[in-house]
């Protein structure tokens, strides 16, 4: 668990040189599964953030429930992976501003239903769709769709599309970074339609090590602008 940070630790990150190297490693937290393409491209990314900041890190996947509590009791550094209107629900997190991924969501359904290729279409053609629990995004647009769509949340983005594939739920809602091997081998079963909208999502720190902000957010745009995100990309995502 890492030391909350002392005014000499801020000091040595806020200056980065070369020399500056903290004593700790660094905790930061993603809700994407071990096994998943967003999960490998965002340990990578973060291993060349760490290194351009000089200093050690580690991913830990974690429940998005666990990862909210860990975050907020400082026993993680912060986030990789939350979209933009968390801040919404913790002003008082500090977000890089600048993405450092972009995904794409998608809406599975059965082999014999249509497919689904809007928000709009979500609202007019399903009454219950899954998503996986801890994904703040998708649990706050399908709860705006109440009482005309019925959301359900589960462990896992599997377990989300084999809902479809027993009957229980007319659709599963996930982006492209959460596919993992088990998950990818149920998608031929059913049907996708094409891509209801991006999401980009950011780095969150919490409260207690907000002083790393601006040399995070630095960063950050540095490797961007080198192209990282799209070698990144790449490397770990294929189309579903």
């Amino acid at each position: 668990m890492p030391v909350r940070p002392s005014h000499a630790l801020a000091a040595l990150f806020i200056c980065c040189t070369a020399q500056a190297q903290g004593p700790d490693t660094l905790i930061f937290g993603t809700t994407h599964e071990r096994a998943s393409s967003a999960y490998g491209y965002a340990a990578e990314y973060l291993q060349n953030l760490c290194v351009e900041i000089h200093q050690r890190c580690q991913l830990q996947s974690l429940p998005g429930r666990r990862g909210a509590a860990m975050l907020a009791d400082g026993s993680i550094v912060g986030e990789l992976g939350r979209v933009k209107e968390y801040k919404e629900l913790h002003p008082e997190y500090q977000r890089v501003e600048e993405p450092f991924i972009i995904l794409r969501t998608y809406m599975f359904t059965r082999a014999n239903r249509p497919e689904i290729n809007s928000w709009e279409e979500v609202e007019s053609k399903l009454l219950t769709v899954s998503y996986q629990r801890g994904v703040y995004y998708y649990q706050k647009r399908l709860e705006a769709l109440k009482p005309a769509v019925k959301p359900h949340d589960v462990q896992t983005v599997a377990a989300c599309l084999q809902m479809v594939l027993n009957g229980r739920d007319q659709a599963c809602v996930f982006d492209d970074g959460a596919l993992g091997p088990e998950a990818r081998a149920l998608l031929p079963q059913g049907r996708l339609g094409k891509p209801l909208n991006e999401l980009s999502l950011h780095i969150y720190l919490g409260k207690d090590y907000a002083v790393m902000a601006p040399a995070i957010s630095e960063a950050v745009r540095r490797l961007n602008a080198q192209g990282l995100r799209a070698r990144l990309h790449k490397k770990y995502f294929i189309s579903p």
